[in-house]
């Protein structure tokens, strides 16, 4: 009977030159680095890369961690009641809706203190978007929303009024200011903007360093400046039915 050998191959005395017998001798540990290489690629390489993966993950998981200890450590030795004020000041900065009509309605808050009534107001010209036809000018998700008034009221109180339109809540921008006196009358002409923000626009907190929780010296000056501002509360804020009322009032300036 013959015997098999699997390494047993039907070659010439020869190959290349190189005697058959010696050949014979290589195959064996060629055919295990070719298994090795086999293995190599096919099992513990995918291995190697999985372990990989699973300690960078841990690493990222232990680096978050540390990173969330050191920002709740600096919140909580933060005065909670002045964190919550110091919010409610950025918060009311700007517009809640972005309706014209309650920008309207904050102006006249501030007017009815000072003895002045809005005679008539008017949408400022040009592109016109959005749900009150406001003309949007916009910054990403920020949204200047500007309206022209008229208003009408005592000459002697003119001043205060315009010093109270810049220190109120959410933050008022006079862009155009027109002045006439009729005996102690005075009638203005107002282009005033604010800014409203979506909220929509999303916050990545995950990205969020112990540095970007700290206040630079500009942002604890602003809020700082704006504590100091008077918020004006509207009854008509965020329902969308308020109405812009006319006062049967005899206009002196016209003619």
């Amino acid at each position: 009977m013959k015997k098999n050998n699997f390494f047993s191959l039907n070659l010439p005395d020869k190959v290349f030159g190189i005697d058959k017998s010696l050949l014979m001798l290589f195959l064996p540990p060629l055919g295990l680095i070719l298994l090795f290489f086999i293995s190599l690629n096919l099992i513990l390489m995918p291995k190697i890369e999985e372990s990989r993966k699973v300690k960078n993950e841990i690493s990222g998981v232990v680096a978050n961690t540390k990173k969330i200890k050191e920002q709740n450590k600096y919140l909580m030795s933060i005065n909670q009641e002045e964190l919550k004020r110091d919010a409610e000041y950025l918060d009311n900065a700007v517009l809640k809706d972005k309706k014209s009509y309650l920008l309207v309605e904050i102006i006249r808050g501030v007017a009815d203190d000072f003895g002045y009534q809005i005679e008539s107001f008017s949408l400022t010209p040009g592109e016109l978007k959005g749900e009150d036809s406001i003309k949007i000018s916009s910054s990403g998700n920020t949204i200047k929303m500007p309206v022209n008034l008229t208003m009408i009221g005592p000459k002697g109180k003119t001043l205060e009024l315009i010093s109270a339109l810049e220190k109120t809540l959410p933050i008022l921008f006079i862009d155009k200011f027109e002045n006439r006196n009729s005996g102690d009358l005075s009638e203005l002409n107002l282009v005033i903007s604010s800014y409203y923000i979506n909220d929509k626009s999303g916050v990545e907190t995950e990205n969020i360093t112990l540095d970007d929780l700290i206040l630079s010296k500009e942002e604890s000056d602003l809020i700082t400046g704006i504590s100091s501002f008077n918020k004006i509360e509207n009854s008509q804020t965020g329902t969308g039915s308020s109405e812009f009322k006319q006062y049967n009032r005899e206009n002196p300036f016209s003619l």
